[in-house]
Formats: structure tokens, C-alpha cells, sequence
């Protein structure tokens, strides 16, 4: 039978889905059509397309889970926690990029190797894909190579407060397979705090230089460091909870844990998914026409 937290966990894991899936595959969806029709899909609509495409990857991921918590299944227990975890470390570095692009695009500063990072970013770009993907493969593919079963019973854990029918709930995963893992997330946590710390900087700069001018507060380029900004603050939050997902899967050994800290995760998600919306000029624009479509119909269904 399952707990009240077990049961709130999952009856919002269900809503996070059904929020989930249709929003991402809005994203990716427009952006595609855009790319079909003008043969060309901007930096920012790569990076945004990617991270949608993570997103949806991760919410089929978690139908094996459920699989793997009704059939006690090793294999599926292995696959799902390597995919999840390569998932989760392609989106973290896709994060990244995304908010270095911010960084790049609007805040200017006098440096050699910044003007050329600026300049080339475009060129360089599908090399960081490729690179992250490859990186992440390669620190997840151990996962599936090195975890074994262990038996619950030879482990003094206080479970009293978890109902734990699989035999598989606890696993042994090398050290080495963590710290590698470890490490590559965290060097993509590090450049999240720089972005950020750099465009609060030109915000605050930004601030002094038009409070005095016409547009204020409402200037565009003021509203473009806020949005950078939020957008880059939610990814900050967002990746450190995936650390901490992370952590409390193979260090704490503990169910309760992830029943706590996953559900902030999962709304953390949904405010991503919101500044994605919110940032993007043509994505904007298409949900506007969408709704304004979806107001008029019932307008006319109520008229008749």
C-alpha cells in the first residue's frame, strides 16, 4: 500500500507528465516547422529544440521505471537508470550552452578570448552537442556495465518508512562511475553561476545608464537581462536538484529521499519550460495564435 508522500509524489508525477509532454513537444514542434520553412534554425531555437527533446526523452524514460518497479527486472532497472542518467547530463550541459549563448548575446565585455568565443559560438556550437552527448554516453554507459543487485536484507537501513517490494531497490554502483559522472555535471555547474554573475553585473550597469532615459525599466535590452537572468537562475536551481536526484540514488540508499526532493525537480521543470516559452519571440507568438484560434471557436460554438 502506498504512503501519503508516495501517493502525492505520484499523483503529481502524473500531472507533471501531462504538462510535460504536450508543452515540449510544442516546442520542438514549432521550432521544426520553422526550420522546415526557412531552411535554418537559430542558435537560441537549437539549444531550446535540444532541451525540449531531453525533457520529452525523460518522461518516456519513466514508463520503464514503473516497468522495472512491477517486474523487479535487473536489466531494466540498469537501462533506466544509465538513460536517465546520460538524459539528465545531456540537458544539464544543454542548459549551460543555452545560458553561455544568453551571456554572449547580451552583455559585452573587453576581452580577447570573450570577443572570440562571441564571434564563433555559432561555429562551435555542434561540436558542444556532439561533445556533450558523447560525454554524457560515455559517463552513463558504466551504469549499465557495473551496477549489481543487493540484497536489502544484508543491509542494516531503517526501510520501516518505505514499502520496498523490489529486491533490486538498493544497488552497488564503482566509485569511479560516480566521480566521473560527478565530475562532468559539476564543471557545467560551474559556468551556470559565472553566466550568471556576469549578467546580474551588466544588469546592475544597465540599470544606472537608463534610469535616466525614456524607456526606463521597460527598456527592451533591460528586459532581455531579466528574462536571461530568470531563465538562468532556473536552470541553476534545476541542475542542482539533479545533483542532488542524482546523489540520493546511489549514495543515501534511501527511497524516502527521492520521494522529497524529486517533486521539486519536476515543478522546477515546468518554470523552465514557462521562461522557454515566455523568452522566445516565435514560440510566444505561435501559443497566442493558438489560444486566440481555440477563444474564437468556442466564441462561435457558444454563439450558435
Amino acid at each position: 500500500m502506498l504512503l501519503p508522500f508516495q501517493l502525492f509524489t505520484y499523483t503529481l508525477e502524473l500531472f507533471i507528465f501531462c504538462f510535460m509532454i504536450p508543452t515540449n513537444m510544442f516546442i520542438f514542434i514549432v521550432n521544426l516547422l520553422n526550420w522546415i520553412k526557412v531552411k535554418k534554425l537559430l542558435q537560441v531555437d537549437q539549444l531550446i529544440t535540444s532541451i525540449s527533446a531531453c525533457y520529452i526523452l525523460e518522461e518516456v524514460i519513466k514508463s520503464i521505471r514503473f516497468i522495472e518497479k512491477i517486474c523487479d527486472n535487473l536489466l531494466l532497472l540498469k537501462i533506466h537508470f544509465a538513460l536517465s542518467c546520460m538524459v539528465m547530463s545531456c540537458n544539464v550541459w544543454f542548459s549551460t550552452f543555452l545560458c553561455v549563448y544568453f551571456c554572449l548575446k547580451i552583455v559585452n565585455v573587453k576581452n580577447t578570448l570573450y570577443i572570440c568565443l562571441q564571434r564563433n559560438f555559432q561555429k562551435i556550437l555542434p561540436w558542444l552537442f556532439v561533445s556533450a552527448i558523447l560525454g554524457s554516453v560515455l559517463v552513463s554507459l558504466p551504469f549499465i556495465l557495473n551496477i549489481t543487485k543487493e540484497d536489502p536484507s544484508n543491509i542494516k537501513l531503517n526501510t520501516s518508512a518505505i514499502n520496498r517490494q523490489s529486491k533490486f531497490a538498493l544497488m552497488n554502483i564503482k566509485t569511479k562511475d560516480i566521480l566521473s559522472y560527478m565530475t562532468l555535471s559539476w564543471i557545467a555547474m560551474l559556468i551556470l553561476p559565472i553566466s550568471a554573475f556576469t549578467i546580474v553585473t551588466s544588469l546592475l550597469k544597465h540599470i544606472n545608464q537608463v534610469q535616466q532615459s525614456f524607456g526606463g525599466f521597460r527598456s527592451p535590452n533591460m528586459k532581455a537581462h531579466v528574462q536571461a537572468l530568470s531563465t538562468i537562475i532556473s536552470f541553476l536551481v534545476t541542475n542542482v536538484i539533479i545533483l542532488l536526484v542524482f546523489s540520493v540514488n546511489v549514495i543515501a540508499h534511501d527511497e524516502i529521499w527521492n520521494y522529497l526532493i524529486y517533486p521539486f525537480y519536476s515543478l522546477s521543470k515546468v518554470v523552465i519550460c514557462w521562461n522557454l516559452i515566455k523568452g522566445n519571440r516565435n514560440l510566444k507568438k505561435t501559443l497566442k495564435n493558438i489560444f486566440s484560434i481555440l477563444h474564437c471557436t468556442n466564441t462561435s460554438n457558444d454563439v450558435e
